[in-house]
């Protein structure tokens, strides 16, 4: 016999229930949302309406998913950032609010510079952060990452937000493949790059342990490699007075500010907490030599 509408949501959340799932009632709205592609609202204004066979297939399959631990935005293939739609695949991370913080940063940091910046985005998964810097800045995003996969997506959400003009996508190991004559040009380095300590990951939510890809979460060094590596390799293509802004892992931000002082090569460092209030984001300036300029 087909299904409501409400016996579906209500199915729905008592399964999540059971199986520990957070939020189940919001889990079974935007799912059930999906599958019938109507607005929250209108689930509830048409209480009495039947799911279609295969509307009802394909919810109990979505619920199935959900159930296993598999994150709603892998699920639904799309996700929000800083008011943007973003594709989301099993390829990248899926971009979190504390992200949002950092492109914040960046874009309070250069809203008065008028001229074209040129900005390397450092592992760039789906382009969320280059995407939303080139949405509200005048700028060049150089994004680079490992992974074609990535890439590929990244240019598809480019595409989607009508930015692909302002972005340069480069299968790079690092800034390897960035242009040599780019040193001591780069406005500003930008990245959340694996920060995750292996002995840290299995204390990970499973949505994130067994859903999403340990090559863009998992680091050395106590989860510094990375970071420490953006900023060895970094400071060559920075301009003096050019920004680095990192996001990292809970506890880390002391350890990656003491980095980058023992660089040498940078001042200003600050760091800036999520609205949790994690310490989430450092940041720092190229410095400028006196009677010359920082190679």
């Amino acid at each position: 016999m087909p299904k409501t509408y409400h016996r579906s949501l209500q199915e729905a959340k008592n399964l999540f229930k059971r199986h520990k799932i957070s939020s189940p009632e919001v889990n079974a709205e935007i799912l059930l949302s999906h599958v019938v592609k109507k607005p929250k609202v209108e689930l509830y204004l048409n209480v009495n309406q039947f799911l279609t066979k295969n509307q009802e297939q394909k919810y109990k399959k979505l619920i199935q998913e959900r159930v296993k631990g598999k994150p709603l935005q892998y699920i639904l293939g799309e996700t929000d950032f800083y008011g943007l739609k973003l594709k989301i695949d099993k390829n990248v991370l899926i971009p979190r609010p504390e992200t949002e913080i950092l492109v914040e940063n960046v874009i309070n940091f250069f809203k008065d510079r008028s001229e074209k910046l040129k900005i390397a985005d450092w592992g760039t998964g789906s382009g969320n952060i280059a995407i939303a810097l080139a949405e509200n800045l005048n700028c060049l995003v150089y994004a680079l990452d490992i992974s074609q996969p990535a890439l590929n997506l990244a240019r598809r959400n480019a595409l989607g937000n009508k930015v692909v003009k302002k972005l340069k996508f480069l299968q790079s190991n690092g800034f390897k493949k960035l242009d040599k004559k780019l040193k001591g040009k780069i406005d500003a380095i930008v990245s959340n790059p694996p920060y995750v300590e292996k002995s840290d990951f299995i204390k990970l939510p499973r949505e994130i342990r067994n859903f999403e890809p340990k090559v863009a979460l998992l680091s050395k060094k106590n989860g510094l490699f990375y970071l420490q590596t953006i900023i060895a390799e970094g400071k060559t293509f920075l301009k003096p007075g050019g920004l680095i802004a990192l996001e990292v892992a809970l506890g880390q931000a002391p350890k990656v500010a003491n980095l980058l002082e023992k660089e040498g090569n940078f001042e200003n460092i600050q760091i800036k907490k999520d609205l949790a209030g994690i310490q989430r984001i450092v940041t720092a300036q190229k410095k400028f030599k006196k009677g010359g300029l920082i190679k």
